[in-house]
């Protein structure tokens, strides 16, 4: 009993800083870019290429796919942004925020505490409101590397626990149950890059098959379209329609890779191994493919996309 409550606290402990690790880094990303990234947005989003490109930029910039898409959604219930141009950055933001799972699947853990430390200092002695949003980035940077280095710690207690092993060795080779842990965790943790952490962590431990550990990062691509779905809600039908444009696209490139796990699997395998790196970076990779992915198939339909939007999301 002592050793499944330990196994508890460390993971929820090590989810949360993860959790508010990914938060703060964004958050400090976003209050140094915020009047930038409108202007960007402003200038650079005459078309759906464009818009896919700053989609990409502005997301790797804040770390936040959340951010820019709650800040799509404002343009367009304003009347500054077209559909099209939003689903244009949509696309992009989807790539942009893999970025923070490539930084996650380094290995960076025993230098958490010096990180947060350097972010807590910078923050202490300067007085700018820029440099502390760099501060509130770095801690933030730190305290997601804490949490990994947490649930790490974790792993070799939840081998000595018979009941906890088997639990995993029991659910954690399936898909679809990775699918739907994965839609649940991010909708609740309000981050996909922090499910991606903790995917890392459970499969790099081999306490999930890969089959289920893609399962989790493509469920994570669901399960954040629900804040989009609630920053849309007293807005105007454009504006719906941008957050259900958020959400479909998701979910209909989910269902391919489900559906293509299999062919989908191997070329994670293979573009590893061709870029030279081992196994712990499998799940970072195949959290960027997709989203690249997803995007390659649907640019050239973005018309035909935004045509079944409209028609699908009405008054």
């Amino acid at each position: 009993m002592k050793l499944l409550l330990i196994i508890l606290l460390d993971f929820i402990t090590g989810t949360l800083c993860l959790s508010f690790g990914v938060r703060q880094l964004s958050t400090g990303l976003e209050n140094i870019n915020k009047n930038r990234m409108k202007n960007i947005i402003r200038r650079f989003t005459s078309n759906v290429f464009t818009a896919f490109i700053t989609g990409i930029i502005l997301t790797a910039l804040v770390q936040s796919s959340t951010a820019i898409t709650i800040m799509t959604v404002g343009f367009v219930n304003s009347g500054l942004m077209q559909l099209t141009q939003a689903v244009g950055i949509i696309y992009g933001a989807n790539i942009g925020t893999t970025v923070t799972a490539q930084l996650m699947s380094f290995r960076l853990t025993d230098y958490a505490l010096y990180i947060i430390a350097a972010g807590l200092v910078i923050n202490l002695v300067s007085r700018k409101h820029s440099v502390k949003g760099i501060a509130k980035a770095i801690t933030g940077f730190g305290l997601m590397f804490l949490g990994l280095k947490i649930l790490n710690t974790g792993v070799p207690l939840i081998k000595e626990s018979e009941t906890v092993y088997n639990l995993f060795l029991t659910y954690g080779k399936n898909q679809y149950t990775g699918l739907i842990i994965g839609i649940i965790i991010t909708m609740l943790v309000q981050s996909s890059s922090a499910t991606v952490g903790l995917t890392i962590v459970l499969f790099n431990a081999g306490l999930i098959s890969f089959e289920a550990a893609l399962g989790l990062t493509i469920g994570d691509n669901i399960g954040t379209c629900i804040t989009a779905q609630i920053a849309s809600i007293g807005t105007n039908l454009s504006a719906r329609r941008t957050a259900w444009s958020h959400t479909l696209y998701n979910i209909i490139g989910a269902v391919c890779a489900i559906i293509l796990l299999k062919p989908f699997a191997n070329l994670i395998i293979a573009v590893t191994s061709a870029l030279g790196q081992d196994k712990t970076r499998l799940i970072a990779n195949a959290h960027t493919i997709f989203n690249v992915l997803s995007a390659i198939v649907f640019l050239p339909l973005t018309k035909l996309y935004v045509k079944f939007i409209e028609t699908v999301v009405h008054d």
